[in-house]
């Protein structure tokens, strides 16, 4: 029985001036091969995350939006309210109505003639 001796590799000849140029290029570790997956996956986790975040953001304003619309409405009917008591008031303070008033309502009547007052100067301790 012969036994095989273990083969051994053989050594590495000295650089050649081809190799010398590559000798700064290094095989890159194992371990990042690795890794690889992992950043994959949190770059996905992360693409993920921030969609379902943007889609909550846009939820919250067309929230917003609709509350805001509804308060347009709302002011609109209340400047719409003002404008109608705005038009009574004048129609009420209308000397023309307040004539009207006080002839038919209130029975009062006009006098024969019309005397205007004249305001009267007073001194400084009260009298004329």
């Amino acid at each position: 029985m012969v036994m095989a001796s273990p083969q051994r590799h053989p050594r590495p000849s000295p650089a050649k001036p081809a190799d010398q140029a590559r000798q700064h290029l290094q095989a890159a570790p194992r371990h990042s091969r690795r890794l690889m997956p992992l950043v994959g996956w949190a770059a996905a986790i992360t693409v993920v995350v921030s969609l379902f975040a943007l889609a909550l953001f846009h939820a919250m304003i067309v929230d917003r939006q609709t509350t805001l619309d509804s308060l347009n409405e709302q002011l609109e009917d209340a400047q719409a309210v003002n404008d109608r008591l705005r038009l009574n008031v004048s129609r009420a303070e209308a000397p023309d109505r307040i004539v009207a008033e006080a002839l038919y309502r209130l029975g009062m009547v006009e006098p024969d003639q019309l005397v205007y007052l004249a305001p009267v100067e007073l001194d400084e301790g009260g009298t004329k």
